[in-house]
């Protein structure tokens, strides 16, 4: 088993009367999360933009001018990263970075649980507007971002509209997406934690979600009307994720199922989803990983084989094509 307690903050799009007030807001959630146990939270993109979102925002400060240098981010952030080393939790910095070149970057840096950079993931398609302002976008691939065992790959907003940005880094071993955003994801969010069998946070002011493997929300909340407008809840959703849990098409391992849970009992959980014809199984106990169980029981994981399906059809056609054409030149 191998658990790790995350939170998506909803940090709220209003507006703020300076970056400063913006950071004292994101480390109020940021005490809450941690006090809850959590290993990792996940803020909404750009915290810099402290003006407000959406046709209401302030025009007092422009994009460019709320970029932060890219040798100076750190000293700017500094209260929420030593917050981050003081709570024992690591923390995304979703932040507008001017580069040297005066060219501006949408990303997030993440924080480990000591204060330290682990690495930065940054938005590789931007909008039409963000590119009129000067934003670039990053030609994958970008490197993964290791975190506690785990391989960490990311999207920011716009990017959850383009599938490569999730199958790219999830064939290089991505095992968690973080997606700090200023919109909701859509339904294709869902579909990408599904298809790659890998979990995706999402940060959004109004709606933060966590996604399970199996495509499904397990966590979600935020500044909806609805939800806050009595001062119901807080803006931080958690959810415990077990990174040590696979998904698998019901071909070929349906009949392995019962014989697992009864090998192995509570020391395993296994969950069918019947609609999509795939089981769930996860390993409970700290001396078993999820890749002995696959191995021990000759599991096949639902992408390897839906790869390995494809790759079998496009065989056939080969040969088909092959044979049909040698068949017409033996013709008279």
């Amino acid at each position: 088993m191998n658990e790790k307690h995350i939170a998506a903050i909803a940090l709220s799009a209003d507006a703020f009367p300076s970056f400063r007030a913006k950071l004292d807001d994101a480390l109020r959630w940021l005490e809450l999360a941690a006090g809850m146990g959590c290993d990792l939270a996940v803020l909404p993109e750009t915290l810099n933009l402290c003006q407000g979102d959406g046709v209401a925002a302030a025009a007092t400060l422009s994009i460019r001018d709320a970029a932060l240098p890219e040798d100076d981010w750190q000293t700017q952030c500094k209260p929420l990263i030593d917050a981050a080393s003081a709570l024992n939790i690591a923390v995304t910095l979703p932040l507008l970075i001017k580069q040297r070149d005066r060219s501006l970057r949408n990303c997030f840096f993440l924080i480990s649980r000591t204060g330290q950079t682990l690495g930065c993931y940054t938005k590789s398609f931007v909008t039409p507007s963000e590119l009129q302002e000067g934003t670039v976008p990053y030609q994958p691939p970008q490197p993964l971002i290791p975190w506690e065992g785990l391989n960490v790959g990311g999207a920011i907003c716009f990017d959850t509209q383009f599938p490569e940005v999730f199958s790219e880094q999830a064939d290089r071993g991505a095992q968690l997406f973080l997606c700090p955003s200023l919109w909701p994801g859509g339904t294709q969010l869902n579909y990408h934690a599904f298809e790659h069998s890998t979990p995706i946070v999402l940060a959004y002011p109004a709606w933060s979600r966590i996604i399970d493997i199996t495509g499904q929300d397990i966590a979600a909340g935020g500044h909806r009307w609805e939800t806050l407008r009595f001062g119901f809840g807080s803006p931080v959703v958690t959810a415990r994720i077990n990174f040590d849990r696979a998904l698998f098409h019901a071909d070929g391992n349906q009949q392995k199922m019962v014989t697992i849970q009864r090998d192995l009992g509570q020391r395993v959980a296994i969950t069918f989803d019947q609609p999509n014809c795939t089981f769930a199984v996860e390993s409970r106990c700290p001396e078993l990983n999820i890749q002995q169980i696959i191995t021990r029981y000759e599991l096949v994981e639902r992408k390897t084989y839906l790869r390995n399906a494809r790759q079998a059809c496009l065989e056939n056609q080969r040969t088909s094509a092959t044979a049909t054409r040698t068949n017409a030149s033996k013709q008279p």
